[in-house]
């Protein structure tokens, strides 16, 4: 009897595990789509306080936008500035911070991500400290208002050490 009920056991189990093999979802590859690797400038951009203008160097809407970003951070009293739907940081009026006079970047990479939104890493420096966001790697988020083909602002800025 004990021998039956061992075989019945061994059976349902061997039942049992076939079942949940032939019921569990395979595991399929899915591959990432490819990023554009856009060509960047290999240029040294560098901007101090008394030689900034209005006039942007770059044809690129994104990159000028970045651009625009590193010129307000210098002098957010600049008359682009005011236009532009910059982070609220940038316009901070405080004896404190440490606002650069003098920046310089090259950048590095652009990475396209959902919603209308790019990164673009920068190598970056600084004569200010500026919460830390003037030195190292740089990376601006982009965005564009939806349903438009113009008008990529600076969304959002942070830096890895």
């Amino acid at each position: 009897m004990l021998k039956k009920i061992v075989v019945i056991a061994a059976l349902l189990l061997l039942v049992g595990f076939s079942f949940s093999l032939i019921t569990k979802p395979q595991k399929t590859e899915t591959s990432k789509p490819a990023e554009v690797k856009t060509p960047l400038p290999e240029t040294l951009f560098a901007f101090t306080k008394e030689s900034l203008t209005a006039d942007c160097s770059q044809k690129d809407e994104q990159l000028c936008a970045v651009e625009n970003a590193v010129k307000c951070t210098i002098n957010p009293a600049l008359e682009i500035c005011g236009n532009l739907n910059l982070p609220k940081f940038i316009f901070m009026q405080d004896a404190g911070l440490d606002r650069p006079t003098e920046i310089s970047y090259k950048l590095k990479n652009k990475r396209v991500l959902v919603n209308n939104t790019v990164e673009i890493f920068t190598d970056s420096s600084c004569n200010g400290g500026w919460f830390g966001l003037c030195q190292g790697t740089v990376i601006y988020v982009l965005a564009k208002p939806e349903n438009q083909t113009t008008g990529w602002y600076v969304k959002d800025i942070y830096a890895i050490e």
